[in-house]
């Protein structure tokens, strides 16, 4: 302490503390209890939507999101910035729209880097991908929206017998054969290696396509079986009955209420009523009138009960 310190303090009953020490106590002791706990309980958390169990469990629906992808009608076509350039349904605040001033900054072109990319390292070991996407490839984007809607049409009355999928006759070019590569690298466990876009580096530290891949249907309905939709508190909720992350709760509220509930610009308007908030709790001390009320409700006087009961006007 400083000199300063001691002046100040000159008088006032004090006792030795040993701060570290306390702290390694109580680090420790949650140590242990959150060790005991992980051994007793678990992780409540539900495990990652793998490619690998969506091609084993649901093929049909691993095959349809894959055939959607390819044919342009996923919604990362019409994600807008940072993927693409639709700006349509870019969210905005009084005009606004904090996507189109920051543009694409991750560009992706869903059929090319979440289907043909993926296909062509397989090509590399199967020749009957390779011919296909040579067919492909060549044909017009007519025809290959034909064969795309016609292999959709064909998954609506397909069939799984042993894991494997069965397809009604149909004109479906090279997709079907395309498809049945997608469905390979799923049940092989190598999809989202193949969709990594760092995969020169030692570790893949990008997972943008893979998350892209099923988060319309597929990753839709598994949370909505968990009850962990935006609709259902979301990310505030967790997986079984565990409490979730209820420091979130302020923020999720905000989504639950008119018009954040139902605006196609919920999440800016969440996300500007927050900072003000944030905002206006960071400058209290200098904001006129806010900065007066922590003295008249008096709240610090019984918390600081002990100190006014023996000190108060005795210094």
């Amino acid at each position: 302490m400083s000199k300063q310190s001691d002046e100040n303090l000159r008088g006032i009953p004090m006792k030795s503390y040993d701060l570290i020490r306390e702290g390694l106590i109580v680090l420790g002791v949650i140590f242990v209890l959150v060790l005991v706990l992980a051994i007793a309980f678990g992780s409540p958390d539900y495990p990652t939507v793998k490619a690998q169990d969506v091609a084993n469990l649901q093929p049909i629906a691993y095959l349809e999101a894959s055939a959607e992808i390819l044919g342009g009608s996923s919604s990362v076509e019409s994600y807008g910035p940072p993927y693409t350039n639709d700006t349509e349904n870019a969210q905005n605040l009084l005009g606004v729209a904090p996507s189109r001033l920051l543009g694409v900054t991750n560009p992706i072109s869903a059929s090319q880097d979440l289907i043909i990319a993926p296909l062509q390292k397989a090509a590399v070991i199967d020749p009957a991908i390779s011919t296909a996407l040579s067919t492909y490839q060549a044909a017009s984007s007519g025809q290959q929206q034909t064969w795309v809607n016609n292999y959709l049409a064909g998954l609506s009355k397909a069939s799984v017998n042993n894991g494997q999928v069965g397809l009604p006759v149909g004109d479906y070019g090279p997709v079907e054969a395309m498809m049945n590569g997608m469905l390979a690298l799923g049940k092989a466990g190598l999809l989202e290696g193949a969709l990594a876009n760092s995969s020169q580096l030692p570790y893949n530290m990008d997972y943008t396509n893979a998350l892209l891949f099923f988060q319309d249907d597929i990753d839709h309905s598994v949370a909505e079986k968990l009850d962990v939709l935006g609709s259902t508190w979301g990310i505030s909720n967790e997986t079984g009955p565990f409490p979730g992350a209820w420091w979130t709760y302020p923020y999720t509220f905000l989504y639950q209420i008119p018009p954040m509930n139902s605006s196609p610009n919920g999440d800016l308007e969440v996300v500007a009523i927050m900072t003000v908030l944030i905002l206006i709790l960071l400058f209290v001390p200098f904001i006129p009138i806010i900065n007066r009320i922590p003295k008249w409700v008096g709240l610090y006087r019984i918390i600081w009960r002990d100190w006014y009961k023996h000190y108060e006007g005795k210094l």
